[in-house]
């Protein structure tokens, strides 16, 4: 769902949120106000406002995002598209109607790139991160845990993206003998080879969550069809609830653990 939760509008209250937010209504803002006059090159008594070129842009530009907004894993995600295509289509419409702003407008967003980087996420989260060959290791040494396992990379804003997601799913998830890891292919390439995840820029591959039971890989998204394509997936947290069903493997787990422990006592 996009409805922003409490803590997500609490992390959204950051300078990148900030600068990002300005740079984004820089344009229709300006254009429509008096500070048209003073940015843009006004002849004669030619009328400062949004002409119907730049209000067909627009309109593309909210269609763009509507669509978007299917694909958003939440509405930290979603919020980050808008930044994004805003930007884009700032640099058109600015460099359109005057290329000196165009110009100071594109500069800007570079400075903002590099000075306000996307804050990474840092909430809570019961997470074990992998290193080398210790997920191949605990994988086959552990056969009674499923393991939830993200492949990711640093540099991939979608796995960026999907960090809350998968934070959220691990909280409340997590039992003794059902547990959730992380392991960074971008750094273990070769423990990408094992698990048959592409980590190459181009890759529709990243995230990869995958749930092991047994040592055995039980469920994966997304998927890779015949032609080695990966099938496109939202990791919402309905979605990732469904598709590796979570809810039934909770349940089962945590009846083999209230049962070991009565056989126990």
């Amino acid at each position: 769902m996009l409805i922003p939760r409490l803590d997500e509008v609490r992390r959204a209250l950051t300078a990148f949120h900030f600068f990002n937010t300005l740079l984004a209504l820089a344009f229709p803002v300006i254009r429509s106000t008096s500070l048209c006059d003073y940015v843009f090159a006004v002849e004669g008594n030619e009328q400062c406002e949004i002409d119907s070129r730049e209000r067909e842009i627009l309109m593309f530009l909210l269609i763009i995002l509507a669509w978007k907004g299917r694909k958003a894993t939440n509405w930290m995600h979603y919020v980050n598209n808008i930044f994004l295509f805003s930007k884009i289509a700032g640099m058109f419409l600015f460099i359109r109607a005057d290329i000196l702003p165009g110009i100071i407008y594109i500069l800007a967003c570079l400075i903002v790139t590099v000075l306000f980087p996307e804050p990474v996420y840092n909430g809570p989260e019961q997470v074990t991160y992998f290193q080398g060959e210790q997920l191949f290791e605990e994988l086959t040494r552990n056969r009674n845990t499923i393991w939830v396992i993200q492949f990711f990379t640093t540099w991939s804003p979608e796995c960026r993206h999907t960090s809350p997601v998968f934070a959220e799913l691990s909280q409340k998830f997590t039992l003794p003998n059902m547990k959730f890891g992380k392991l960074d292919i971008g750094r273990w390439a070769k423990e990408g080879e094992r698990f048959r995840v592409n980590a190459h820029p181009m890759s529709r591959q990243l995230p990869t969550i995958c749930v092991f039971k047994d040592a055995k890989e039980i469920a994966r998204r997304p998927l890779v069809n015949d032609s080695r394509r990966a099938v496109p997936f939202v990791f919402s947290e309905e979605n990732c609830v469904l598709a590796f069903d979570l809810l039934n493997l909770y349940n089962e787990q945590k009846e083999k653990k209230g049962a070991k422990a009565k056989k126990e006592d």
